[in-house]
């Protein structure tokens, strides 16, 4: 199962590479400003010397009393004592407490092995600073501190001279560079989860499968033009957006063809803008063109827009029949020759509601479905007024269209629960506005080679162009 940080990656991936592209440049530009460090170290042994006149019992405790000082001999290394002998053997233009936070002594426990290192820039004189303070120490411990110590004498023997480095151990630029990366990858994928919990939108048909298991009928690709052309059955048919809606016509003839059946559907949205309009419209002209005698019905009678995207006079309509003003036959407008009509809102009522949840619209939808073989009914948004369950009443299917990067995805389900709590459901959903998917996909390329003047011809042929347009 894919999990929430999955999908945040998967959306989101290039959070995660800029994130550690970015630490990589900035940890091989702070490494950059360092001044590379050097590193020497020399090794020396502890032993323990007695005269003829000790015992072995001397020498043992002696031995013992060694490998208990070697722990302050480690403190001794950084004094002022051992260090400044060094500086005035190599003139060196630093203090003893300078020189100190560049010298370590370490010694691993129970051994009477110490190594000394020293760090320093100067690649030249590191391992000679190095050598001094393995002399000064020697003449500190053997010369000064236990000259006098009766019977047993401590030597300091140099083991492994200090050699010159090659390569500086300060800064690791290629370590650097990749924790810098780990680091603003790990930034990166924080972000990316951050961005997709903070972001409450529908990102696509993926998310719409796995958060609601609703089956996407349709992805209708976002194009800034469609206020001005929604109907691109007409007016681009070889566009991605034309077949698009081609795809959502075979969808919902299979849909259809389910044992149930389903030749009445009414079409929905969450919230206003998600282009329900224009996907009740599209696919009303494609299943027409398919041979199917098809109406489209505008139930939407607070803000009916179905008549200006078919081009057609819509003063008289679904809320005349409704109230007895007008007969079918009256406002059954033809459209084309494809076998398509529309039946516009008509005079806007003061009770919406109650007209498409009245006795009198059930067998309107009845009525109509014995003339058709598709009946398609646009509806206001679900998350404004309660029009589009009390229609779920009256329909086999309810299509639910959910705007991609628009609608929120708490805005969904609560249209899915107001569907629910009048006994009726989603049967399938339809993804507009997606941006995922590009305007050039394969059909798009296919077509692009048609010459525009044959495409023009195209258009004057189709069903419901400007000059097939019957009002």
């Amino acid at each position: 199962m894919v999990t929430p940080l999955t999908r945040a990656l998967v959306l989101r991936w290039y959070f995660a590479v800029g994130g550690a592209l970015l630490g990589f440049v900035v940890a091989i530009a702070l490494s950059s400003t360092v001044t590379p460090q050097f590193r020497a170290t020399s090794k020396i042994w502890i032993s323990i010397s007695g005269d003829a006149e000790s015992s072995a019992l001397d020498l043992a405790q002696g031995t013992n009393a060694a490998q208990q000082r070697i722990h302050s001999y480690l403190d001794l290394v950084p004094q002022p004592i051992v260090l400044q002998p060094v500086i005035d053997e190599l003139h060196l233009d630093v203090k003893a407490s300078e020189l100190a936070r560049s010298v370590s002594a370490t010694s691993p426990t129970g051994s009477v092995v110490m190594q000394i290192a020293v760090t320093s820039p100067d690649r030249q004189r590191v391992a000679e600073i190095t050598d001094s303070i393995v002399r000064s120490f020697s003449s500190v411990v053997q010369d000064r501190l236990d000259a006098n110590a009766s019977g047993v004498g401590v030597t300091v023997t140099q083991t492994s001279p200090a050699a010159r480095p090659t390569t500086p151990v300060a800064p690791r630029t290629r370590a650097n560079a990749a924790l810098g990366g780990a680091a603003g990858a790990g930034l990166g994928v924080l972000a990316a989860f951050l961005r997709w919990a903070l972001d409450t939108k529908v990102r696509g048909r993926d998310e719409v499968q796995e958060l609601w298991d609703l089956p996407v009928l349709g992805d209708i690709g976002f194009d800034p033009e469609a206020s001005k052309q929604p109907l691109v059955l007409r007016d681009a048919r070889a566009s991605a957006r034309a077949e698009a809606f081609r795809s959502l016509r075979t969808n919902v003839q299979f849909l259809a063809s389910r044992p149930e059946g389903a030749r009445t559907l009414a079409i929905t949205s969450s919230r206003p803008s998600e282009g329900k309009t224009t996907t009740a419209a599209n696919l009303a002209v494609a299943l027409a063109e398919s041979g199917l005698r098809t109406v489209v019905i505008d139930a939407d009678l607070r803000r009916p827009n179905l008549a200006n995207v078919f081009g057609i006079e819509g003063s008289a309509g679904l809320s005349d029949i409704l109230v007895g003003r007008v007969e079918l036959a009256d406002v059954l407008q033809p459209w084309g020759r494809a076998g398509l009509s529309v039946i516009p809102s008509g005079t806007v009522p003061p009770n919406p509601s109650e007209l498409v949840g009245s006795p009198a619209f059930t067998a309107l939808i009845e009525d109509v479905a014995a003339l058709f073989d598709v009946v398609i009914v646009d509806t206001p948004p679900l998350g404004s007024v309660t029009d589009a369950a009390l229609v779920s009443r009256a329909v086999q299917n309810m299509l639910l269209v959910v705007a991609s990067g628009r609608v929120r995805r708490a805005e969904v389900s609560s249209s899915i629960e107001s569907l629910a709590t009048v006994g009726a459901s989603v049967q399938g959903v339809v993804v507009t506005m997606a941006r995922s998917r590009g305007a050039r996909d394969a059909y798009a390329v296919y077509g692009a080679d048609v010459p525009p003047e044959t495409q023009r011809s195209h258009r004057s042929a189709v069903p419901g162009s400007t000059s097939e347009v019957t009002p």
